[in-house]
C-alpha cells in the first residue's frame, strides 16, 4: 500500500511534549500516531509535517521565532538521523528521488501563520523549504480568525498580504482551520490552487472546521487538494465514528465531482478520538478496506490514499 498524508503535528509533539515522552521518543520509533518503523510496512509513504503555531496565542514576534526555530531544529534532527530512511522534500525532484529511493517522503508545512510575523521568519520557513502554511489555527491572530473562533470574521489586511506574498513565493495556502469569511477572502486574493489539508463535509457532519459544498467546489475549480480528516467530531456528531462514516465524506465530495481532488489529512499526533479500530497511522488500511467494501476500485482508492496528492506535488512542487 502507498499512503500520502497532507497533515500531522508529530514535529510538535516531538518538540513541545518532549519533557513528557518516554525515553528515546523520536521520529524512527515512538508511542505516538506515527513513526518511520510502522511506515515500513508501506510500499511508498509520504508525509507534510506542519509546525504548528502552539494551543495559546503567540504572544510576541519574539515568542513566533522561538516557537519556529525550535520546531524546525526537531524536525531538521530527526530528518537528518534518519536519512537512509526518509527524504526531506522541497520540491518535486526531491520526491521524484525518494520514490526512486524507496524513501519515505517528507514535507513542511506551517501551522498558525502567526509563526511568520518579521520577513527574517519567512525567509527562514521558506529556506527550510516550507511548502504549505495554514493562515490561521483556532483563535483570532494578527492576520484572521479561526473558524472555531468566529466563522464569519474574515482575514486581516495583514492576512491578505501574507497570503499575496506566500502564493507569489510558490507556497500553497491551507484553509484547514480558516473561517468561512477568510476562505472567501483568501479566494479573493489569490489565483492559485487552494489546499484544505485536513478538513471534512459540513454537509455530512455540519462543524465549522469543516468545508461547505460551496468551497469544495471552489477548491476543485483550483486544482486544489483536500486531506480526509480521521477526528471523529469532524466526522460525526456520535461519540464514536465507523471508517464507514469516514467514508460518507468522501462520498460526498465525489458526489461533487472532486474525486481527483481528494486525499488523506488524518491529523496523526494532532487529535486522539479516530473511528472504531484506527489507534495509529496502520489504520488506514481500514480506510482503505471500507472503501473497497463500498465497490470503490483500486485505482480510485489508491488516487484517495496517494496518487491525487503525488500528482499535485508533481505538477506545482
Amino acid at each position: 500500500m502507498r499512503y500520502f498524508d497532507l497533515h500531522c503535528d508529530t514535529i510538535y509533539r516531538l518538540t513541545d511534549f518532549e519533557q513528557r515522552l518516554p525515553a528515546g521518543e523520536n521520529l524512527l520509533q515512538n508511542t505516538g500516531h506515527v513513526d518511520l518503523r510502522r511506515a515500513g510496512s508501506l510500499e511508498q509513504y509520504a508525509q507534510v509535517f506542519a509546525l504548528f503555531c502552539g494551543y495559546q496565542p503567540v504572544a510576541s514576534q519574539q515568542d513566533a521565532h522561538q516557537r519556529l526555530t525550535r520546531m524546525l531544529d526537531t524536525a531538521r534532527s530527526a530528518f537528518a538521523a534518519n536519512g537512509s530512511r526518509l527524504r526531506h522534500c522541497t520540491c518535486a525532484a526531491d520526491f521524484l528521488e525518494a520514490q526512486a529511493q524507496r524513501q519515505a517522503a517528507a514535507f513542511l508545512s506551517i501551522e498558525g501563520a502567526e509563526l511568520l510575523q518579521t520577513e527574517a521568519d519567512l525567509q527562514l520557513a521558506l529556506q527550510a523549504g516550507v511548502k504549505i502554511v495554514t493562515l490561521t489555527w483556532n483563535f483570532d491572530s494578527v492576520y484572521g480568525c479561526g473558524a472555531s473562533t468566529d466563522d464569519a470574521a474574515g482575514l486581516k489586511p495583514a492576512g491578505k498580504q501574507l497570503a499575496k506574498t506566500l502564493a507569489q513565493r510558490g507556497v500553497f495556502l491551507d484553509v484547514s482551520h480558516l473561517s468561512a469569511k477568510g476562505f472567501w477572502d483568501l479566494a479573493d486574493c489569490i489565483d492559485a490552487p487552494i489546499l484544505a489539508t485536513h478538513s471534512n463535509s459540513r454537509t455530512v457532519c455540519n462543524h465549522p472546521r469543516n468545508l461547505t459544498d460551496e468551497q469544495f467546489c471552489e477548491i476543485i475549480r483550483r486544482g486544489g487538494l483536500v486531506g480526509i480528516n480521521f477526528y471523529v467530531p469532524f466526522v460525526t456528531h456520535r461519540r464514536t465514528a465507523t471508517c464507514d462514516m469516514v467514508v460518507r465524506h468522501i462520498e460526498h465530495f465525489c458526489e461533487l465531482g472532486g474525486a481527483h481532488n481528494l486525499c488523506i489529512g488524518a491529523d496523526w499526533d494532532g487529535c486522539d478520538r479516530f473511528p472504531k479500530g484506527i489507534s495509529d497511522m496502520t489504520g488506514i488500511a481500514l480506510l482503505a478496506e471500507a472503501l473497497a467494501r463500498r465497490n470503490y476500485s483500486e485505482q480510485q482508492i489508491a488516487g484517495f490514499l496517494y496518487d491525487n496528492a503525488a500528482r499535485f506535488v508533481q505538477t506545482n512542487f
